[in-house]
């Protein structure tokens, strides 16, 4: 007991010293890379548990899920010694892989991954995935303002891709397995996204672009920041604590790019949809049928000759109405004109046919 107290004392001992974010980044870097990488492991190695039944599966996609940003910065990079694929050039990473894998996944009677159930050890393994993820950013930040000076883009977008490419990757392979819940990363942006895009943002322009911070400030305040998240979201919730959301909506709206949800629909299907609906024609009235075994014309009945009386109104329009059959059946048409209102004169014409 003495020994692990004296272990953790050692630890926190650079923490303990602080003055000023140089301080602060100096005792980042006293943590041991190794621990952190079995945390970090270990952590991966719980996710998409439905894909346990698919071994080889569930081995690529957790290891995508934490170095697959690593993976696709290194092959952007195009350079294999300061930008190595982490699982092809290190032994000892790929043997600690398998390792915290087999441990979590098939160690007998799931006793792993028991013990990483447990809040405060589940808590220390985020810490470490967050802890490397972090470093990751800021180190591709770097190479890329060395190997492609000048150049805006090249920062931003593998500083990004460092922090989100496993989550873009694996979001891919879990829809082709029918794994995928809800959008994926690249349809709907999360947290994942947003925060590598600020981290890597942030950090270029403090102290690339502007010279505002020195490399080492800048760092420390990334680090930091991305470390109070994991240990916030997991006492109130990512969606409280999810500070990038806010940043977000104000872009999007100075911008005037709208912000995707999940139940978004692009104008274009709305009108396909409009246009897919068939159109409701009414029903053309049918003659009724002759009876049967009867004459057809004694089915139709006859239609009553009608006389029409039209007369004048005065603003000198024709207005017509029925009257009456004749007696002798022939059509009379009483045609009424009304030149003058004021006289009360009528003339009226019989006409026959």
């Amino acid at each position: 007991m003495d020994d692990i107290l004296g272990s953790l004392r050692a630890a926190l001992q650079p923490f303990l010293k602080v003055t000023n974010l140089t301080d602060l980044y100096s005792a980042y870097t006293t943590i041991p890379t190794e621990y952190a990488l079995v945390g970090h492991c270990l952590f991966l190695a719980a996710l998409a548990p439905e894909f346990k039944h698919r071994f080889l599966v569930h081995f690529w996609i957790t290891f995508l899920a934490g170095f697959g940003g690593g993976v696709i910065t290194s092959i952007l990079m195009m350079d294999p010694v300061k930008a190595p694929i982490s699982i092809l050039a290190n032994n000892s990473l790929g043997v600690t892989w398998f390792i915290c894998w087999w441990l979590m996944v098939y160690s007998p009677f799931n006793v792993v991954g028991r013990i990483h159930s447990l809040p405060p050890v589940k808590l220390i393994t985020k810490l470490c995935l967050t802890f490397l993820r972090a470093n990751l950013i800021i180190n591709r930040v770097e190479l890329a303002v060395v190997l492609f000076p000048g150049v805006i883009a090249a920062p931003l977008i593998l500083g990004t891709l460092a922090g989100s490419g496993g989550k873009l990757l694996v979001d891919a392979i879990r829809y082709h397995w029918d794994g995928l819940r809800g959008p994926a990363e690249a349809s709907v942006p999360t947290f994942v996204w947003r925060s590598a895009a600020l981290a890597a943002g942030g950090y270029w322009v403090a102290c690339k672009y502007t010279s505002l911070l020195t490399s080492q400030e800048a760092a420390a305040v990334v680090i930091t920041v991305l470390l109070i998240h994991s240990v916030l979201s997991d006492l109130f919730g990512s969606d409280v604590t999810d500070f990038t959301y806010p940043l977000a909506k104000i872009a999007h709206a100075l911008s005037l790019v709208p912000m995707p949800t999940e139940t978004a629909v692009p104008a274009a299907s709305k009108a396909a949809k409009k246009s897919s609906q068939p159109l409701v024609k009414p029903a053309k009235q049918q003659a009724p049928a002759p009876a049967v075994g009867g004459n057809p014309k004694a089915s139709q009945q006859p239609q009553p000759s009608t006389s029409t009386v039209s007369s004048q109104s005065k603003t000198g329009a024709l207005e017509t109405a029925p009257v009456k059959p004749a007696a002798s059946g022939k059509n009379v048409v009483v045609k009424v004109e009304s030149s003058n209102v004021r006289n009360g004169k009528k003339q009226e014409s019989k006409k026959t046919k």
